[in-house]
């Protein structure tokens, strides 16, 4: 049968459901619309009960109910009658032809032999009359002897109470087999009943949904997706008993266990505990096909999961939490039984975090416990995932101890940091570091001291650096370094040189400046003294320092020359990358400001640059450098505001906010680098916004005395420039300076 009928196939829509649970109504009618949802466990019976109570108690489908149930069985009746007393009169008739020829024939054999020839005639024409088209006989019989039949009329009944204009929204229908009634009765009496019907089903259905329309031959069928995110709504009852499985594993393999505002998952967890848990007779390609599947329906039909980056996928709120205790205890003792293979198998820091979750407690080998711990790290390092140290090792390892307060070493002796491999714990130090934690860093410098007394107080001396105490940074570097040479140079004497010259071009102490620049030169030296390739952060490195002095000697355009070199440098980073646009937003910052005929362009390049650095800092988490970052941006769109008439209150807000979100970091890392740079910014950004900035004016104040004359220089000449514009109120302390 051909259906005129228009059929939309919408994905990723189950959430537009009036249904919000399996107790709910199956069929729902507003306004215009009808709605139905169906769920695995729905019967027939219950729909059938619904839809009647929907269509109400009007006589007219009463009588139509009652009449067309009652005419089916008695036309069947009378039908079947007719046919048995056919026979007989056949039977009877044959009988006395053959047994009692000659005899008289009488008014009753006529009327016999009327009876055998209309049978006879019906057994001829009954093949005609069953595969006609509209044959009403055949679907009488048919409705008669099969139930989809007799529930399809009673659902055609129910639905012609309704104009046939009526939009109908139907739910779910391909997580059904063909076979169920929902499939073989209730969308052909849509189909037959309705111009316009909605399919909603789950994106990777569409074309399933879509060839089961064509086979029962609709034409005019449409394919929409809908992107749209979702308010918060729980859908979980749509589920198949298949994906509620999937649904409390994928729980199970995330970080729900702490105490973060968003929970991760695990991918790789899920793949490996769904493979290894199921039952053997359901793993088949068509399960391990099903995770995948499942994952693209979370993010795109049940919209629970959405990706931070390329290793980071959490649950939205749409995802509701179940108590799964019994199902945490038994998956806990199968990764027990499984750490090693767990470790070799995973490269997602994240799996490596539930994993240690899950075993910490009920394993007796601390030592394997440490492995996944060291992997953690090592996978942390590679993939650059520095927020991961900043939200969940602390709450793993606990702070770090001081090595030197020998009257609390019962109390560390415990620690995992006493624990850790000295390559782990290496790695540690740099991540720390990368998360702006200092004083962590530096206790765990002093903790690996004596391995390597060299390597360790160039190491200390450059987070110091990082924290703005220049002094401690100069003091604390090594009078020199007994280079023993190799065919190519060790990373230490390269760090060492390094760190020397960068130290000195950081504060820029002009008493200093020949050291700095003759530490230059040899770090030049040295690694162009081989003829093996060299490190590619060590030429990052080394060009970097290099644009530094070149701004130093106000060299501004040799500076960014350098800068380039350094964006040409292959296989580096995000950090090394967004450190580079930062600096050389400074440097068009400088040739902005310098030049007599200012150019508007170099200014925007400076903001543009700068906001490509901030951006790429942003998204390795690194809170090492992110305030000296948010300092130069800031300084960027200032500069610009200084010079121009009207002020633009979007670039102010954005300093606001960058200077605000500075001030917090530098507080919470205990550092002071441009801190002091920051307070000024931020007032002169509330000064042009007519804000209230008393208590960052007090707070610069109390801060001067820590400030080194490089800042105190740059910071004065800022308050200078604006205060001659008239674009800041007076603040007396600075002018008496």
């Amino acid at each position: 049968m051909n259906y005129s009928t228009k059929c939309t196939i919408y994905s990723s829509t189950l959430y537009k459901t009036q249904r919000v649970s399996s107790s709910d109504k199956i069929i729902v009618k507003e306004n215009n619309c009808i709605d139905i949802c169906l769920c695995e466990e729905d019967s027939f019976d219950k729909f059938e009960e619904e839809l009647s109570s929907l269509c109400g108690n009007s006589f007219s489908y009463f009588l139509k109910k009652r009449i067309s149930s009652s005419f089916i069985s008695i036309f069947s009746i009378i039908v079947i009658m007719f046919a048995f007393l056919s026979v007989s009169i056949f039977e009877d008739l044959s009988k006395k032809i053959i047994f009692e020829m000659p005899f008289d024939w009488q008014l009753p054999d006529s009327i016999s032999l009327i009876f055998v020839l209309i049978f006879l005639f019906g057994l001829f024409l009954m093949p005609s009359i069953l595969e006609a088209e509209r044959s009403e006989f055949k679907n009488i019989l048919s409705s008669w002897l099969n139930k989809d039949i007799k529930k399809q009329k009673r659902l055609n009944l129910a639905f012609s109470q309704y104009d046939k204009k009526t939009q109908i929204d139907l739910y779910n229908l391909e997580i059904l087999p063909k076979e169920h009634w929902a499939n073989s009765v209730l969308l052909k009496a849509l189909l037959k009943n309705f111009n316009e019907i909605n399919i909603h089903v789950r994106n990777d259905e569409v074309k399933v949904i879509q060839k089961r329309l064509l086979s029962s031959s609709v034409k005019n069928i449409e394919i929409i997706r809908d992107l749209k995110i979702i308010p918060n709504k729980n859908i979980d009852f749509l589920f198949s008993s298949k994906e509620e499985r999937l649904n409390s594993l994928l729980q199970l393999c995330s970080t729900k266990k702490f105490d973060t505002q968003k929970v991760y998952i695990s991918l790789e967890l899920f793949e490996y505990c769904g493979k290894n848990l199921f039952e053997e007779a359901e793993k088949s390609n068509q399960l391990v096909f099903g995770f995948q599947n499942f994952i693209n329906r979370s993010f795109d039909d049940f919209k629970f999961l959405v990706q931070e980056d390329s290793s980071r996928i959490y649950f939205t709120k749409n995802f509701f939490f179940k108590n799964l205790d019994d199902e945490q205890r038994r998956l806990s003792y199968f990764l027990r039984n499984h750490i090693e293979e767990c470790i070799e198998y995973f490269e997602n820091p994240i799996s490596l975090l539930i994993l240690y979750n899950y075993v910490k407690n009920i394993v007796l080998d601390e030592k394997r416990v440490l492995n996944i711990l060291e992997k953690f790290i090592a996978t942390v390092e590679k993939k650059q995932q520095y927020k991961l140290i900043d939200n969940y090792w602390f709450d793993i390892a606990g702070q770090m101890f001081d090595p030197r307060d020998l009257e609390n070493f019962e109390q560390t002796k415990e620690s995992l940091y006493r624990k850790l491999s000295i390559n782990s714990l290496d790695k540690l130090l740099a991540l720390f570091e990368r998360n702006g934690y200092f004083e962590q860093a530096i206790l765990l410098a002093k903790y690996l001291f004596e391995i390597n007394p060299s390597k360790y107080s160039v190491i200390i001396s450059s987070l110091f650096e990082r924290m703005g105490r220049f002094e401690e940074a100069y003091s604390t570097l090594p009078n020199n370094i007994e280079f023993t040479r190799k065919e190519k140079p060790t990373a230490l004497e390269v760090r060492y040189l390094q760190r020397k010259a960068w130290i000195i071009v950081s504060q820029r102490k002009e008493q200093l400046k020949e050291e700095g620049v003759s530490s230059l030169e040899q770090l030049y030296l040295l690694i162009n003294s081989h003829n093996f390739d060299n490190e590619p952060i060590w030429l990052w490195h080394y060009y970097n320092i290099k644009a530094n002095y070149d701004e130093w000697n106000c060299d501004y355009e040799k500076a960014i020359e350098h800068y380039k070199k350094c964006l040409s440098i292959p296989t580096l980073g995000a950090f090394e990358y967004g450190a580079t646009f930062v600096n050389m937003a400074i440097a068009y910052r400088f040739i902005y400001l310098t030049s007599t005929k200012q150019n508007l362009d170099n200014i925007k390049k400076s903001i543009s640059y700068g906001k490509v650095g901030y951006q790429l800092k942003q998204s390795v988490g690194d809170r090492d450098e992110l305030p000296v970052v948010q300092h130069n941006q800031a300084l960027n769109i200032l500069y610009k505001q200084l010079f121009e008439n009207e002020l633009d209150e979007k670039l102010l807000n954005e300093v606001l906010i960058l200077t605000s979100d500075a001030i917090s970091i530098l507080d919470s890392t205990n550092s002071i680098k441009r801190l002091g740079m920051l307070f000024l910014e931020n007032i002169v950004c509330k000064s042009l916004l007519n804000m209230e900035f008393t208590d960052i004016v007090i707070r610069l104040e109390n801060h001067l005395t820590k400030i080194d004359e490089n800042e105190l220089k740059q910071l004065l000449n800022l308050y200078k420039e604006f205060k001659k514009a008239n674009k800041i109120s007076t603040i007396n302390y600075l002018d008496e300076l």
